[in-house]
């Protein structure tokens, strides 16, 4: 297997920002505390480790305007054998947030820092492949997966690398920090604890994924593993879901979701959520202490996206281009919404709203107890992504390469 659990130091010129301008960013002392979780700020994928937080402020009755926009850079590579350009932000492609400034990486290799305010560039940091993870940001330090195999620990306030581990295999997973502990999945088929300051391995344990199917690209686990009360979840391309303790490490029990599973495992009360593709078209609840199922509920085509989950409902946008909202103890259909396109876009829940995104390029709002469509917005690019809702702001990418701050 290749890669290596040893931390490298950030030392020769490929770990620098390619560019940087106004200097350091001069952020606060980290007022978050152990974990990569806030209500006043976005820090990971989906908010924080359960995956339950979507974002705060107001969404506006109208469809939003353009504040500013950033066409980021490309990157032209070969796609098995087929020249191929990879552009803007994918899935998941979920921003972070904090101290008045926007953190996305994007599958043109890059990672940006821009200011809140204005979108101005601060600094860059180019890869040797494409991004596809959201970045988790903890301590100041951003920590980033990449298809180039390579997890990073990057230094928020300069763009530069701190320390780098090869995985030996794509990083689509996002990671989380809980009680001063890092985790992560790969498609190696390994879930990982390591130490956010160093990168030292506390543990890793094999969760499979690897050696069934033929779907190029997609292997072992590219879920974002969620984190709570001492319990670890990720879910596999083989189609199980894996719940570990997460101080050892030690297997708890296994799911069967029938199918490839990306979308990640959402945590909420005593159950724990998640979605799996066309082969078991199903979104599940299933019980925490044991791995027993709940209740599921079908589709036509699958899930790609994350499950929002708000008080009793639970939202999800479908590959069959409806979004939904179900009874989150029961599976029961609250409404159903029609969409241009299919979307692997995780929603937003934020004031009564669901935002969301679709591949026709379409930025949705719905009224998330009745399902009624209160605006939409063409942007440039298919919308993978998943948005943050911040600040009176909405922060969404585009796979043409657009990264945008929309706003009243």
């Amino acid at each position: 297997m290749r890669g290596s659990d040893t931390p490298i130091p950030g030392k020769k010129k490929r770990d620098l920002p390619a560019e940087q301008h106004g200097g350091p960013l001069g952020l606060p002392k980290w007022p978050h505390g152990t974990s990569s979780s806030a209500t006043d700020a976005m820090l990971m994928f989906r908010g924080n480790p359960s995956h339950t937080f979507y974002g705060a402020g107001k969404v506006s009755d109208n469809a939003p305007e353009v504040i500013w926009r950033h066409r980021m850079r490309d990157f032209e590579s070969l796609y098995y054998g087929t020249p191929h350009v990879w552009a803007g932000t994918g899935w998941t492609g979920q921003a972070a947030v904090y101290g008045g400034f926007v953190f996305i990486a994007s599958q043109g290799r890059n990672i940006y820092c821009f200011e809140e305010a204005t979108g101005r560039v601060r600094w860059r940091f180019e890869a040797k492949r494409q991004f596809k993870a959201s970045v988790c940001l903890y301590d100041n330090k951003l920590y980033v997966g990449s298809v180039d195999d390579w997890l990073r620990c990057i230094d928020a306030n300069t763009g530069k690398v701190i320390w780098r581990i090869n995985t030996g295999r794509d990083l689509d997973s996002s990671a989380c920090v809980v009680d001063g502990k890092l985790y992560i999945a790969g498609e190696n088929g390994f879930a990982r604890c390591l130490d956010p300051t160093t990168g030292a391995l506390h543990w890793k344990t094999f969760v499979g994924g690897i050696n069934r199917g033929t779907k190029h690209g997609s292997y072992g686990s590219e879920t974002s593993p969620a984190v709570v009360d001492g319990e670890y979840y990720c879910a596999t391309y083989d189609g199980e879901l894996i719940s570990l303790d997460a101080a050892t490490g030690k297997e708890r029990w296994v799911a069967n979701t029938g199918d490839d599973t990306d979308a990640s495992p959402v945590v909420a009360g005593d159950y724990v959520y998640i979605a799996a593709q066309d082969q078991s078209p199903h979104v599940y609840c299933f019980a925490r202490s044991d791995g027993r199922e709940v209740w599921r509920a079908k589709n036509r085509t699958g899930f790609w996206a994350t499950p929002a989950v708000v008080g009793d409902r639970l939202y999800i946008s479908g590959n069959d281009k409806k979004l939904y909202a179900l009874d989150a103890k029961t599976g029961e259909s609250a409404w159903t919404a029609e969409l241009a396109a299919k979307s692997w876009s995780s929603p937003a829940v934020v004031a009564g709203r669901v935002v969301v995104g679709d591949a026709a390029g379409r930025l949705w709002c719905f009224d998330a107890k009745t399902g009624e469509t209160v605006w939409q917005k063409k942007l440039r690019g298919r919308i993978h992504s998943t948005p943050v809702v911040l600040n009176d702001r909405i922060y969404i990418g585009t796979g043409e390469g657009y990264f945008y701050a929309l706003g009243a």
